[in-house]
């Protein structure tokens, strides 16, 4: 029962959490064309961590969160003007009055991926300088990105306004949301001034307790290895309901 009343209620809670500063996304055009030469873009390397997944009090939880330190967001331009200025050469953008389309990609490296979306369905919504990347929503809100400099999209990138920084910096829990009622949820970790995806959230969350890893909020890290959520159980007018977690990390095997 609480499966279906998730699922008829997450529409409400995404569109909330999701901010814009494009509006009226447009419908199916002609296809963006995109450059298609130079080396493939970079990999994640296999997964090199396990992860013990505990279901934990919400006294438990809040105690944690009580010490845990503040999430700064990533530095981003979201100026429609500026980010022309900034990405001329790089994104051949596409002006629809309240809205910016994209016509073009030519990547840093010369090289493009195989679209996971059709572009022209696209507006942009963020660009982040710091890793060079760029961020659109796409056709029923999904999230879309990509890293200019190397070509990743968006199960590698995720959307760098909805991710959380452990304390020194080494690792993040990402997440995109997939344009129905559910998030994508990822653990990546900074080697060589890249963020690179080491483990699929949803995927180990599901194997370990039988649940649907929907939509988590309220999320923080307590040290480099230890990650807080809540799990959105129930949407009430009065208060959501959650269940309560803890992820330790520990390293793999290769």
């Amino acid at each position: 029962m609480v499966r279906v009343i998730v699922f008829l209620s997450i529409v409400v809670l995404s569109c909330d959490q999701k901010g814009t500063t494009n509006s009226g996304v447009p419908s199916k055009a002609s296809q963006v064309s995109v450059a298609n030469e130079g080396p493939a873009p970079l990999k994640s390397r296999p997964q090199t961590i396990e992860l013990a997944i505990e279901k934990i009090s919400s006294a438990e939880f809040l105690s944690a969160k009580q010490s845990a330190k503040v999430n700064i967001p990533l530095d981003k331009i979201t100026d429609l003007k500026i980010v022309q200025e900034k990405l001329a050469g790089i994104v051949e953008f596409e002006d629809q009055g309240n809205y910016l389309g994209i016509k073009r990609i030519n990547f840093r490296n010369g090289h493009s991926v195989q679209n996971e979306v059709d572009l022209s369905e696209c507006a942009f919504v963020s660009y982040f300088p710091s890793e060079d990347v760029l961020l659109l929503e796409c056709g029923h809100t999904m999230d879309v990105s990509f890293d200019l400099s190397t070509g990743q999209t968006t199960y590698e990138i995720g959307n760098l306004n909805l991710v959380t920084i452990s304390p020194s910096g080494k690792y993040r829990l990402n997440k995109i949301f997939e344009g129905q009622e559910c998030y994508s949820h990822f653990i990546q970790v900074r080697e060589n001034g890249k963020y690179k995806k080491i483990a699929d959230l949803n995927d180990f969350f599901e194997k370990k307790t039988g649940k649907w890893l929907c939509v988590i909020e309220q999320e923080f890290w307590s040290d480099d290895s230890t990650l807080y959520f809540g799990l959105l159980t129930e949407y009430k007018e009065e208060g959501n309901e959650y269940e309560f977690y803890r992820v330790n990390m520990t390293n793999g095997r290769n």
